[in-house]
């Protein structure tokens, strides 16, 4: 490169560079919870953004999340940021699926507006494009061939862009027809029959099927055999051949009839040769919901901890991803997807405060802009749209629609307050009352000040949706809960040194009386702790029999011993952890059975009815000795819905017996060094000490 022309290279990649710092610091002031796919986004882009010269091929990007985590709006805003917006285009294949029309409408944009140049593309809603259906059969989609193209070299052939071709064919024969019965033409004008010529376009229109505008020629127009109109009509689908009409009608004065059908002929040709269109250049984003790999994402329970949740959904991977585009997807079309896969976390409960605090200050800046009034709101309002609001499995939708339901619709009744009833105010404060409460309701007390002093107040009250449904019982029900998450509370702390996140006697999930939110800090299960795991599984029901006797168990613990089956059974069908390695069961069944079978193989039915008897005592020995911390835990969660990390863990350091509250294990780095590593290495140690007194090098101790 010459000096000038690097000079000013340098100061376009330093332009670029700057660009796209913007937009990712942009974004992440707006959108909350993923900065780290935003710089991954960033990172990703950079080639295509700097070099787009240099590409051979279009840079693909796979956002997937769960619905309402900002992916769509993500990529539609950086597009904005980065001068991109005519030149974005989105495919909704959710919408577009069986419709062949939208994508090739899209790809006639394209081939217009840049073809060949850089642009960015988003496929959204991608899942809903699958290729294999449920049942594992191949789908044939006309409408999505293209996109498959597009995402394996980026340049395709489409023929016939234009949805006139078929009323170009029939006006050829119909211009044909006029020759027939004695039309003539000269220098493209009607020089004889016009009369008939009109006559026999006006019948052919009448009779045809399509709404076509008149191709006649009217008394006072020059009678020229391709009028006016249908010139129009030729010219928009033979566009990339001339610059103008006119350029057109030039041509079509030098020829006769027989000639001019001839011309149009050749037009009709030329208009079905395929275009290429040219997307090597191309940034394409491609965005869908793949919920299934979330592993809670068919529970709706609000009361589900989205701390929990975030964290488990960080530890997707991208493999997990493509087994599940497997179900969908033929495996080399997985393939033209590529590597670059961000996965979306499900927010955190900071991550849901931040944007109900994000989007309070966006309703207050638009009511500042048009009616010169502030919006403050005090974090108990922030704390009532995040009870009333949250759904961690569902991300963002449901929580701007409790936004609007508690702000927005309560605008006009302030706007009323200030400017019909004379309350003339600066500022208008959201707080909520609690000696206003009222049961299932809450109190929104709502302050309007002039210069900083209270000139009026308004309490108005909000049902509460979620809130009514978390209340405590103080019934029969809410103290057998209590009693029974306890119970597995309790063991779960004793025999798997796990303290609950969560314990929950009262929930607003009517599929679920309680929980226990409870997660080893470790991701493996060892032979030795099965029967502790067993046995946290029976606590429920265990504890209901010790505190209220045998007759009065409930029927709630079903689920608890179906998985402790399963389990069970799980094990030493499939795991060998049993006398005989072997994998039992029937041949068609995807996972070991959450039943017993007495005619299956009885060995192994014997072992895991063992390990559930063996279960069973370990927890039933164990709550017996934990009896005063189970008839506390129980007695406080009878009347309070929810127990947290702390208050249980006092409980057990208060009335847990023969415990030690340091064994705990309360984070990752304790669970990294329990047993494996350090068991290993010294292993190694002993089998290299020898070998190194050998050399003459000092040994270490060698343990026995």
């Amino acid at each position: 490169m010459e000096p000038n022309t690097i000079e000013t290279y340098k100061q376009h990649l330093l332009q670029q560079k700057e660009l796209l710092n913007h937009a990712i610091s942009q974004l992440k002031k707006e959108f909350v919870g993923i900065d780290e796919m935003i710089d991954r986004i960033g990172d990703a882009i950079t080639s295509w953004l700097y070099f787009p010269e240099m590409q051979e091929r279009p840079v693909i990007i796979n956002l997937w999340g769960l619905t309402g985590t900002g992916k769509t709006s993500v990529v539609k805003r950086f597009a904005e940021l980065i001068g991109y917006s005519n030149h974005y285009f989105r495919f909704d294949l959710g919408e577009s699926t069986g419709r062949v029309y939208d994508i090739q409408d899209s790809f006639k944009d394209i081939y217009e507006k840049c073809n060949g140049q850089p642009f960015i593309i988003g496929l959204d809603e991608f899942q809903l494009a699958r290729t294999i259906n449920e049942e594992q059969q191949e789908v044939d989609k006309a409408s999505s061939r293209a996109i498959w193209d597009l995402l394996d070299c980026g340049k395709f052939d489409v023929i016939d862009f234009n949805y006139n071709m078929g009323w170009f064919g029939r006006y050829i024969k119909k211009l044909d027809s006029t020759l027939l019965k004695g039309v003539e033409v000269e220098n493209g004008i009607i020089t004889n029959n016009i009369d008939l010529y009109n006559s026999i376009m006006q019948i052919d229109a009448d009779n045809d099927d399509d709404e076509e505008d008149d191709t006649s020629t009217s008394k006072g127009e020059k009678a020229w055999f391709v009028n006016e109109h249908a010139l129009n009509m030729l010219y928009y689908i033979v566009d990339n051949l001339y610059l103008s009409s006119l350029e057109l009608r030039d041509e079509l004065k030098k020829l006769d009839g027989d000639k001019t059908i001839d011309f149009l002929i050749d037009l009709y040709k030329k208009a079905l040769k395929p275009k290429t269109v040219d997307c090597t250049k191309s940034l394409i984003f491609v965005m869908g919901n793949l919920d299934e790999v979330y592993s809670m994402n068919k529970n709706f329970n609000p009361d589900i901890n989205a701390d929990e949740f975030h964290r488990q959904s960080k530890e997707i991977t991208i493999t997990q991803v493509k087994e599940s585009l497997l179900s969908r997807f033929r495996s080399e079309q997985i393939a033209r997807l590529g590597n670059t896969h961000i996965i979306y976390p499900a927010f955190n409960r900071s991550s849901f405060l931040q944007i109900i605090r994000l989007e309070l200050g966006k309703i207050s800046k638009k009511v500042a802009n048009i009616y010169g009034l502030q919006l403050e709101f005090d974090t108990k309002m922030e704390q009532l749209i995040y009870d009333e609001g949250v759904y961690p499995t569902q991300g963002t939708r449901p929580l701007f629609t409790t936004i609007y339901q508690i702000i927005n619709t309560r605008l006009g009744k302030i706007l009323n307050e200030v400017y019909l009833k004379g309350f003339l105010s600066d500022t208008i404060r959201f707080g909520i009352s609690e000696e206003q409460a009222e049961k299932n309701c809450a109190s929104l007390e709502i302050t309007f000040l002039k210069e900083g002093k209270q000139i009026h107040r308004l309490i108005d009250h909000q049902l509460l949706e979620l809130g009514k449904l978390r209340q405590e019982k103080y019934n029969d029900e809410q103290a057998i809960v209590a009693v029974h998450e306890s119970g597995h509370a309790i063991l779960s702390s004793i025999l798997m040194r796990t303290i609950p996140d969560t314990v929950l006697s009262v929930t607003a999930d009517s599929e679920s009386d309680g929980f226990v939110l409870a997660r080893p800090q470790w991701n493996y299960i060892s032979k030795k702790e099965i029967i502790n795991r067993l046995a946290v599984l029976m606590g429920g029901y265990l504890a209901e029999e010790l505190i209220f006797g045998e007759e009065n168990v409930t029927i709630g613990s079903s689920s608890d011993l179906n998985k402790a089956t399963a389990l069970a059974t799980h094990v030493l069908y499939a795991c060998g952890m049993g006398n005989t390695l072997a994998t039992f069961g029937n041949q068609h069944m995807l996972n070991a059975p959450s039943v017993i079978f007495d005619r299956g193989e009885e060995t192994v039915n014997q072992e895991a009815k063992l390990l559930l008897t063996q279960a069973k005592e370990l927890a039933k020995q164990t709550l017996e000795e934990q009896k005063v911390l189970l008839l506390h835990m129980a007695d406080y969660l009878s009347d309070k819905r929810a127990a947290d990390r702390n208050t249980v863990k006092e409980f057990i350091r208060q009335y847990a017996v023969n415990f030690d509250t340091s064994t705990l294990i309360e984070d990752e780095k304790q669970a990294q060094h329990l047993f494996y590593r350090e068991h290993l290495k010294k292993m190694v140690e002993r089998i290299t000490a020898p070998c190194r007194t050998l050399k003459g090098e000092p040994s270490s101790e060698v343990l026995n």
